[in-house]
């Protein structure tokens, strides 16, 4: 028979990235975001910020586009906000860039 992995739920602890979203109608939801994504074609967890920043920008400008207040972004390991949008538009993006070094496993965002 086919039994069912039971899902882990996520560790806020472990994440990269926190997105905070303030809605239309006052209530807010916080999402977080891990710097690690599955490789189908390597089938391999890979390493990698910049896939992780987009997908949760993807979910402000796709899923949730005409429906918040302002939309906020940070980089948990520095505690610092580096994206802001407020109805649909961007309107503060820090400046930061991404080391992509194959060895090196940890964080590898740098803030300017």
């Amino acid at each position: 028979m086919n039994e069912k992995k039971e899902k882990t739920p996520p560790n806020p602890a472990k994440a990269v990235f926190k997105l905070l979203i303030y809605f239309k109608d006052g209530k807010s939801r916080t999402f977080y975001n891990y710097h690690t994504c599955y490789n189908s074609i390597e089938k391999k967890v890979i390493v990698d910020e910049n896939i992780g920043l987009k997908k949760l920008e993807n979910l402000i400008i796709h899923k949730f586009a005409g429906q918040y207040k302002t939309a906020l972004i940070y980089y948990i390991p520095k505690d610092t906000q580096i994206i802001k949008y407020v109805f649909n538009n961007k309107v503060f993006n820090a400046p930061y860039t991404f080391n992509f070094d194959k060895t090196d496993t940890s964080i590898r965002i740098n803030l300017k």
